[in-house]
């Protein structure tokens, strides 16, 4: 018999059985998005290593510029031009400037850039400046950016375009990076065959390897595939055995509601531990949360679109808990279009598609119509006991 419970349960319970990844692999820049860091990397030395200007124009003393205007312009002698990728040999003397490109070197005695379109030079060797700089002024410290020493990054951070910019600059080729988690994926039901065999009466494709499977990817995960079970005690047993011990995590579909014959709760149970059976959600209530070896295990319904939000809802948490670092998700406000009812005392997920004036129109479908999900552009989330929203209601979207 189903003990539900709540959302959050849930997905603190699946959290809580996590555990953590120890693996540990050395990547390539070329190979590190997406992925989590698992050692904090220390810049060698000060990025930038030297002053450098952020603007075209001229390194200056900015006392110099001081007063200065459209109608009293500072007279300055330039002293030379600063090459980029080049160490500059000049030194500025008061009443003197040189010549610099974004990027370049600042020359000794510099304190500041001008920037060149409030500038004017004569042909002769001086630069009239009509405008005053502050000292530091378009100009970036040595260190500024990163202190030597530092990290560039903490532990636990998923890595992005951008941290690979940074250790690129900082000089460093690699990173330390977690192994991605292994979840094992097993599909069960005497009804299902594989999407490559034609279908007979009474049969249906396998949709829901192929649906974690994806997700798992975009989850940043690596998956191994146990193929259709029978509904069979034995079969069933030995498949999760072998999941159980290869990965550190095991998805199974199908086989999770209270039903006579339905194996999943009770051959977790024979290998280890249920710790839930039944959550508070729609689609997804007859979910089974356990442990076999100390290894999360999720009973996933088998209806395709209740397998999607259960493991968008509920196995997420568990995988992010796993490597440490949260998983990005994109949100939008929207304008509901039209009045939503909700099943009460369920928290209750719902498809919607959005138009360009930012409303969100609710897709209407049963938990195994696996062509809403494609239909959607994302979803949104009815509380518990709420018994829906109005039309014109603000709704966060969840996009996919």
């Amino acid at each position: 018999m189903l003990q539900v419970i709540g959302v959050s349960q849930a997905q603190e319970l699946s959290r809580s059985i996590a555990g953590g990844m120890t693996r540990t692999e050395l990547l390539p820049l070329s190979e590190l998005v997406g992925r989590v860091c698992a050692q904090a990397p220390l810049c060698g030395g000060d990025i930038p290593a030297f002053r450098r200007s952020t603007m075209d124009g001229f390194a200056v003393i900015a006392a110099d510029t001081f007063g200065a205007g459209e109608a009293s312009p500072a007279e300055l002698r330039i002293a030379g031009e600063i090459r980029m990728g080049e160490e500059t040999k000049i030194s500025l003397t008061r009443g003197t400037c040189a010549a610099i490109p974004t990027g370049g070197m600042m020359p000794e005695n510099a304190d500041a850039v001008i920037p060149v379109e409030y500038t004017e030079t004569d042909g002769c060797g001086s630069c009239l400046v009509y405008r005053p700089v502050s000292p530091y002024g378009n100009v970036m410290r040595a260190g500024e950016d990163v202190r030597g020493g530092g990290a560039l990054f903490p532990r636990g951070k998923r890595l992005t375009p951008a941290a690979v910019g940074v250790l690129a600059a900082a000089g460093a080729d690699r990173c330390l990076v977690y192994e991605k988690p292994r979840v094992g994926i097993l599909s069960t039901g005497n009804e299902v065959v594989p999407v490559t065999q034609p279908l007979s009466p009474g049969k249906v494709h396998d949709v829901n390897t192929h649906l974690l499977e994806a997700l798992c990817g975009i989850f940043g995960c690596e998956t191994r595939l146990y193929g259709i079970v029978p509904d069979n005690e034995d079969a069933l047993t030995g498949a999760l055995r072998s999941a159980a011990e290869e990965n550190d995590l095991v998805l199974l579909s199908g086989g999770s509601s209270a039903g006579e014959k339905d194996l999943t709760a009770r051959v977790i149970a024979s290998l280890g531990e249920v710790l839930a059976h039944g959550i508070a959600m729609k689609p997804g209530k007859p979910t089974v949360i356990g442990r076999i070896r100390e290894k999360p295990v999720f009973g996933l319904p088998g209806n395709p679109a209740a397998c999607f939000f259960v493991t968008e809802i509920v196995v997420r948490p568990c995988i992010e808990a796993l490597v440490g670092a949260s998983l990005p998700r994109r949100e939008t406000a929207a304008v509901l279009a039209g009045n939503l009812s909700s099943n009460h005392g369920r928290e209750e997920f719902v498809c919607v598609s959005l138009s360009d004036d930012g409303s969100a129109y609710p897709i209407a479908g049963k938990s195994g119509v696996i062509s809403l999900l494609n239909a959607a552009d994302g979803y949104l989330h009815i509380p518990r006991d709420c018994e829906g929203l109005p039309a014109g209601s603000a709704v966060r979207v969840i996009l996919f």
